[in-house]
This record gives C-alpha cells, structure tokens and sequence, in this order.
C-alpha cells in the first residue's frame, strides 16, 4: 500500500514544501515503478524551477534530483505517450483502493494517506498536458477526501462517510476543504520510507464521487545544474489528422457516424487506459475504462 508519511509536522522552507511532496513519492516508488518514480522526480524539478526565489535547501534538493533524473535513464526506455498511460494508470490504482477501503468503512490514516498519495501522483500528470477532466476530478477528490479523513482522525471524531452520486453539497465540500487540505499537506512534509508495492488484486470502485474542492501546490535552474525542460514532449498529433479521420469515407452501404472529435478521443483515451491497466493486471479498471469509452460511443450511435 502506498502512504504518505505521518511523521510529526514540521515547519518548512515554502519552496521545498512545494516540491517536497513529489520528491517523496519519488522516493517511494524507487523500488516499486522506477518509472513513476522517474516523473515523480522530474515534475518536482520543473516546479521548482519555477519558484521566483529559492533557499539554499531548494536549490540543493533540486541538484540532487537532476542527479537522480541523469542517472535514471539509461535503465528506462522513455516514451512520453506510453509513460502517460502507464503513469495514470498507477494513480488510479492507488485512488481505487482508498476510494474502496473508504466505502468498506476503513476510514483511519490509512486511507487517508492513501487518498493523499493518490492525488500528488494525478497532479503530477501535469506535466504530460492538461488533466482530462474525470482525471482532475478524481484529484481534487482524493485531496478533499484525505483532508476531511486526516482531520477526523486527528479530532478523534467520526468522518463522515463518502458521498453517493447523488449527495452533492458543493459548498459544505468546499467550506470543509479549505481547512482539512493544509492538515494533508502537513503530515506529508518528511521523508517516508518506501513502502511495499502495490496490491495486484486493486479494485476500483464504480464510478467515484464527483469533487470539488482541490489541493494547490505553489510552483531558472539552481547554480551549476543544467536546464531541464519544462513540458514532457509528445509526438504531435494535429487536429487536422484528426478531422481527416472523423471525416474519412464509410464503407460502402454503411453510414458514417456522427461523432465529434472531443467524444472520439475521450473514447480513446478511455480505450488506452483499459489497456495499460491490462498491463498490471488489473481486470476490473480495464473493463470499467472500457464501459466509459462505449458509454461515449452509444450516444453517437
């Protein structure tokens, strides 16, 4: 199981608790998904990069982790496109067993570390593109969720339980998140050691509560480290290949369906991710990502 550390808070350099987050989960996963670790690592970097002014204890975190980036390498084969997949893929992994040990009624630190841990590795797909809105939704809830179950086992109080799809009070969630996120952030300051990996047996909880609330992260290289690149780069696929495609001729005696490009790469996209949860064999995020890509496609038909 993946957490975040519970280590006592401490008091920290603003810049370094910015990245520190990410640098932890970097180090966690080391031994579990190098690769993960490795964009872990890499999206620290470009965050921090990012900071106006930076401490002396920024600036070396940074020159370690761009050491570690180096020498890293050579053992991966990277492919921004397929690491994308692969990387979402572990994120949901990790939200689908809090979001289940939550429904199950296993509502202590646990779970909330684990919401935690879950919504640093959906921020940190940042740095492939924007978020997919189901994948940003999924974030902003995992960060809500482990403030409020951080929050209850700290009062020592019952939290309460996870909504329905059709318990939706946006502004109580709000109003709630704004003094449970920053409890998170806290306990997730210090060094962890690596955890076990992963579960193969993860199930994923069908279809996961709407959020609304969100974890925010703050975001020129240190002195003597090379420049690393702000943005993981993709193959580029234009959007008039795409129109082409939507637009191609159906075979004879078959009508063309009339699907927007939007819906056919949400449908896509949806596809891949059943296929890389395949790739850990995790069966039930494969066909649960499959039903949303034909929910996509019956309404085109």
């Amino acid at each position: 199981q993946v957490v975040a550390s519970s280590a006592p808070a401490t008091i920290m350099d603003p810049g370094l608790k910015a990245i520190n987050p990410f640098l932890q989960r970097a180090a966690e996963m080391e031994n579990v998904d190098k690769k993960v670790a490795y964009y872990c690592r890499l999206y620290a970097v470009q965050e921090g990069l990012k900071l106006d002014a930076r401490s002396a204890a920024v600036n070396a975190a940074l020159g370690d982790a761009m050491e570690k980036l180096e020498c890293a390498k050579p053992s991966l084969t990277l492919d921004a496109e397929q690491d994308e997949l692969h990387c979402e893929a572990f994120a949901m992994k990790i939200f689908s067993k809090a979001d289940e040990a939550d429904r199950a009624g296993a509502r202590g630190l646990n779970t909330a570390k684990s919401f935690y841990a879950a919504s640093i590795f959906f921020e940190m797909l940042r740095q492939f593109d924007d978020l997919e809105r189901d994948i940003e939704e999924k974030q902003r809830y995992a960060a809500w969720r482990a403030g409020v179950l951080t929050k209850a086992a700290r009062s020592g109080t019952a939290p309460p339980p996870p909504p329905g799809e059709d318990d939706v009070d946006v502004d109580r969630r709000e109003d709630e998140a704004s003094t449970t996120t920053s409890v998170v952030d806290e306990r997730a300051s210090a060094p962890s050691a690596p955890p076990s990996a992963p579960p193969a047996h993860f199930q994923p909880s069908p279809q996961p509560p709407p959020p609304h609330t969100s974890a925010q992260f703050t975001s020129g290289a240190p002195p003597g480290v090379a420049h690393v690149h702000a943005k993981v780069t993709k193959s580029p696929v234009t959007l008039a290949h795409r129109e082409n495609v939507v637009a191609g001729k159906a075979p004879p005696g078959i009508s063309p369906l009339k699907v927007d490009i939007g819906s056919i790469a949400d449908a896509q996209r949806h596809a891949k991710n059943a296929v890389s949860a395949l790739g850990f064999d995790d069966v039930n995020t494969a066909i649960d990502a499959l039903r949303r890509a034909l929910d996509i496609l019956e309404k085109h038909k």
